[in-house]
């Protein structure tokens, strides 16, 4: 079966296509390229808004996977891919933020979205807010602070003790300001040796991910005059 073939089938048929085990590697690159030649036009968007709110956990992996590949917004996916912010799996809410990041799909509950992603525990999902708030428009960026500084994002804690729920209300803010502050100077154009000495409290795999996006090119140039 060639590509030309694959682009006439349906959208199910082309999902099927990437599915099944006996498909050759060829005819999946096909049909996940035409699929999402199809999307990106906004045409039978209705399979992966499906997979998006779907109730199985496989199934919302599949959907994250595509609308990573997207590269762009697609107006009658946003509903479907801001609820993946709040989704159990780290792998969707990361998800979530790239969709935001390629689409530059933004309004006030993305960003409550957003604050809520940036206090993630996952380092993934916090240090993908971080790495779309460095590079955002200034704009956007002061308009995020102020939803974070609103306290949006933030889990209420339900402790019998309420000297236990101020322990994690505090740190909450900690978590949420010192966010903020490392990309401020993310934006200032400051080197992360120097963010790393500067926020001591921060989990250093978080530098490690924003180095390594940052340096990417660099090594891609070093590995290339090999």
């Amino acid at each position: 079966m060639n590509s030309g073939d694959l682009s006439q089938r349906s959208t199910l048929d082309l999902m099927s296509v990437i599915h099944v085990r006996d498909s050759s590697h060829e005819n999946k690159y096909e049909a996940t390229e035409s699929l999402l030649k199809r999307w990106r036009q906004g045409i039978d968007l209705g399979p992966l808004v499906n997979l998006l709110l779907s109730e199985s956990s496989r199934d919302r992996l599949r959907g994250a996977s595509y609308i990573s590949e997207l590269g762009q917004e697609v107006e009658g996916l946003n509903v479907a891919a801001t609820r993946l912010a709040d989704d159990a799996l780290p792998t969707c809410r990361r998800a979530f933020v790239e969709y935001v990041e390629n689409s530059a799909y933004y309004e006030q509950a993305v960003a409550k979205a957003l604050a809520k992603c940036l206090l993630d525990t996952d380092l993934y999902v916090r240090s993908a807010v971080i790495a779309w708030a460095s590079r955002t428009s200034d704009e956007t960026f002061e308009d995020f602070s102020r939803m974070v500084g609103t306290g949006a994002g933030r889990r209420e804690p339900r402790f019998r003790n309420p000297l236990s729920n101020d322990f994690w209300n505090e740190s909450s803010l900690r978590r949420a300001v010192r966010g903020l502050d490392i990309i401020r100077r993310l934006r200032e154009g400051k080197q992360i040796p120097q963010i790393r000495t500067d926020f001591p409290g921060e989990d250093s795999f978080i530098f490690d991910i924003v180095e390594f996006s940052q340096t990417r090119r660099e090594r891609l140039a070093r590995w290339q005059k090999r």
